[in-house]
């Protein structure tokens, strides 16, 4: 049996979660899901994940810092940034894990698989040529 890439999506939208989810499982992706930031670290903790997807603003601890805290520890995962809010550059210039791309809530399905595959056809966790990044 083939090894599935694995991606843990990051949101603390319950139903964002689950959505997110079954298209990717279905898609043949291994999917963990995290309520926030901390969650996500933990289940880090001894795991290594192909792809996080993570949404910007949540409790606890929010995208950007969850994202510092990954880069401090020299986690190498790609990321994809997800966030409801069009003027949020925090990010830009924050001390962050390269992004693969920023997908503006609400996106469609087949966009966010388009970005997902080609992701993980290239591997340097930055923007594959011909996918077109939000940021």
């Amino acid at each position: 049996m083939e090894k599935s890439e694995k991606i843990l999506v990051v949101d603390d939208e319950k139903s964002i979660r689950i959505l997110l989810s079954e298209v990717l499982s279905g898609a043949g992706f291994e999917v963990s899901m995290a309520r926030d930031g901390k969650e996500s670290l933990d289940q880090m903790a001894g795991r290594k994940f192909d792809l996080v997807i993570t949404d910007v603003h949540m409790p606890i601890l929010d995208g950007i810092e969850m994202l510092r805290r990954m880069k401090k520890a020299g986690r190498r995962e790609k990321v994809i940034i997800m966030t409801g809010d069009p003027s949020d550059e925090r990010f830009r210039d924050a001390d962050i894990p390269p992004v693969v791309t920023r997908l503006q809530k609400p996106f469609r399905m087949d966009n966010l698989l388009n970005v997902v595959v080609a992701a993980m056809a290239n591997g340097t966790g930055e923007c594959p040529a011909g996918v077109p990044s939000a940021m």
